[in-house]
């Protein structure tokens, strides 16, 4: 396996610290040209379709995520997100909700649906998304990913929560949003998705220890708040109240400053939460052993990710420059 590039730190403004290391994988380019060869042929098109699959660094979203993995794993990852941000896009796009919004919603998770039971489905998403599980099972035939295809169906649910706030024009209190940030942002697919790419693995005793799930919560609001911080404006814009500073700011009745202020500090405090239990793991009742130190290394270059490709990516930053090519 070809080893991960470590960068020096481009001059950018990343709008949350972040203490883990710039690195990327030298397969980025490779996952890139396989999401554009699969967009082709599932049939994705029109302006929106070509600024996601070309224009925003979908390969590079995938190598800094995970720098170690090798190419195939690297692609499936990429394939994932464009999915997911082709698919996000959708309801990101109902800026005005109609009073029969949800008839149409529902039936485009259908597809989605019939895709997670095995079907096909004549629908270029649909068929992105097949691919995805397709390839999980054609580069590891002994993978199970029922708790991957769990996980999707949990986000189509928490999309209609984001929605149905959206529709009354409502601002969530803070547990709640919090809560639901971390399914409808796939935050816990991509937990999932994390054990098949960078070929994890945890006994279930593990997996379900109180702490650990602490931090893999820790982790996901991390990434939640730092995509929260970097969309605020053009989402505020829109009206949009899905997002930390609005929530804090309804919670607490603060100005914008304070409130995102607060969200760095929230952002701050997940780190120290990942690394006291990180450096200290026989302190919780949990072994120091080599799968339980990758799984938690893993989660350094999601949040470095998480970090940084906002801040070099079109999609955040119209214009913006900083992406290192290996």
């Amino acid at each position: 396996m070809t080893p991960a590039q470590t960068h020096d730190t481009p001059v950018e403004d990343l709008v949350v610290d972040c203490p883990f290391p710039d690195r990327s994988s030298p397969y980025g380019n490779a996952a890139a040209e396989y999401v554009r060869q699969v967009a082709t042929t599932a049939g994705v098109r029109g302006k929106a379709g070509a600024a996601v699959v070309h224009g925003i660094a979908l390969g590079e979203a995938a190598a800094l995520t995970y720098p170690d993995a090798d190419e195939e794993r690297l692609s499936v990852a990429a394939l994932w997100i464009a999915f997911l941000v082709l698919f996000d896009d959708a309801w990101s796009d109902l800026l005005s909700l109609d009073e029969g919004w949800l008839e149409p919603v529902l039936e485009q998770h259908a597809v989605i649906h019939a895709v997670l039971d095995g079907h096909t489905a004549d629908d270029p998403l649909a068929r992105l998304l097949g691919q995805v599980l397709e390839d999980i099972h054609r580069i590891d035939p002994l993978w199970d990913d029922s708790r991957l295809r769990r996980e999707i169906r949990r986000y189509l649910s928490a999309t209609l929560w984001e929605l149905d706030l959206r529709d009354r024009r409502l601002v969530p209190d803070l547990t709640s949003y919090l809560r639901m940030r971390r399914v409808f942002s796939t935050m816990t697919v991509q937990l999932e998705l994390d054990y098949f790419v960078c070929r994890l693995h945890l006994p279930e005793q593990v997996r379900t220890h109180p702490c650990v799930q602490l931090v893999d919560m820790a982790v996901a609001d991390y990434g939640c708040i730092a995509n929260d911080l970097y969309s605020f404006e053009e989402e505020r814009a829109h009206g949009l109240t899905a997002n930390i500073v609005t929530v804090l700011q309804h919670e607490y009745g603060w100005d914008v400053p304070t409130a995102r202020a607060h969200a760095r500090e929230l952002c701050a405090r997940s780190v120290e939460t990942y690394e006291d239990i990180r450096t200290r793991p026989a302190r919780y009742g949990l072994t120091d052993n080599d799968d339980l130190r990758r799984y938690f290394a893993h989660y350094e270059a999601f949040m470095s990710a998480a970090a940084r490709w906002p801040a070099r990516s079109d999609r955040y930053r119209p214009g913006a420059v900083g992406f290192v090519t290996p």
